[in-house]
């Protein structure tokens, strides 16, 4: 089955009680088109998604009185830009120094306690980590981008307005320093992070050494969890990436940017993925975000990313 961002021709009718997608919002300012978005690294296979195209999109994207419809340029992507205020910067900051100390901490004490024999169940934590925080992003993600509102108190304009502003400015988040990029991920691992460290304070050695590779799950899952958000910047970044960033999305160890164009097509209602990508598929395959958003409408009411279409429609 095809993503269902993929199913209409370009100027197809999109039927009675379905909405006609606004334009692709997929392809980075000053990226060429590169043939079909592909649902791995380079692999023919799984599902396809056109890719925005050139100067025919960019055209398509003016409407009247001369607004940009995406990019930095887009009304609403202005006024949401505008809401990054300094106590968030401040909060950022902050998460961003506690995180990275407590993750120096740990690493150092689960070298302390790794044994050789600890390695099969190790190899297995790590790899178990890294599909639970591919699943977790996912998640978050969906959440984020289809229910909420920015007018929320306190998670609106912290946490679910880089979620809007992204669709509409795809490539503001390759303006965004190091700090911007990683404060709300680094904000969401202080917990477990701080867990872990009490536990190497307080614990018996021997206690520690039987939980050696729990722990290590759990850390695998904590950085990956940490970096995602940088994980996602690179997958925006056509220019200056270093070769082992690129190394590694072609290898799909981390997103690649093929893949991760299979999102930006709007209405953005798939691939929610996007720590390594490894999910998007079989989660597409099982239509696992159309049933959750089946349910939670019947339950709610609520109309899946109603929000963010309010916002790409701003043109004032």
């Amino acid at each position: 089955m095809l993503p269902r961002a993929a199913v209409l021709a370009p100027g197809a009718s999109p039927g009675p009680g379905r909405r006609s997608p606004p334009p692709p919002a997929g392809l980075e300012e000053g990226q060429p088109p590169r043939g079909r978005a592909m649902a791995s690294g380079g692999a023919e296979s799984g599902p396809h998604r056109p890719e925005a195209v050139g100067p025919q999109a960019e055209a398509a994207e003016e409407p009247e009185g001369g607004s940009r419809r995406w990019g930095a340029q887009h009304a609403g992507a202005r006024e949401l830009a505008e809401l990054y205020s300094p106590g968030k910067r401040l909060q950022e900051w902050i998460s961003v120094i506690l995180c990275f100390s407590l993750i120096c901490f740990n690493f150092y004490n689960l070298l302390f306690y790794l044994r050789l024999e600890h390695t099969p169940s190790v190899i297995v934590g790590i790899f178990a980590g890294v599909i639970t925080a591919d699943f977790l992003s996912g998640l978050f993600h969906w959440g984020a981008d289809t229910w909420g509102s920015v007018e929320l108190p306190i998670v609106g304009k912290a946490f679910i307005r880089p979620f809007r502003e992204h669709h509409i400015d795809p490539t503001a988040i390759t303006r965004h320093d190091f700090i911007e990029t990683n404060g709300d991920n680094c904000f969401m691992t202080l917990v477990p992070l701080a867990n872990m460290a009490y536990k190497f304070i307080s614990f018996s050695p021997e206690a520690l050494y039987e939980t050696c590779p729990w722990e290590c799950y759990v850390f695998a899952l904590i950085i990956f969890i940490t970096m995602t958000n940088q994980i996602h910047k690179w997958s925006h970044t056509y220019f200056g990436l270093p070769r082992w960033v690129i190394f590694l999305q072609d290898w799909h160890v981390i997103l690649p940017r093929k893949h991760h164009r299979i999102h930006h097509v709007s209405p953005h209602e798939t691939y929610f993925c996007i720590t390594t990508g490894w999910l998007n598929y079989p989660l597409e395959k099982i239509r696992f975000w159309r049933c959750l958003e089946n349910i939670i409408q019947a339950v709610t009411g609520e109309k899946p990313r109603a929000d963010d279409m309010k916002w790409a429609q701003k043109i004032k």
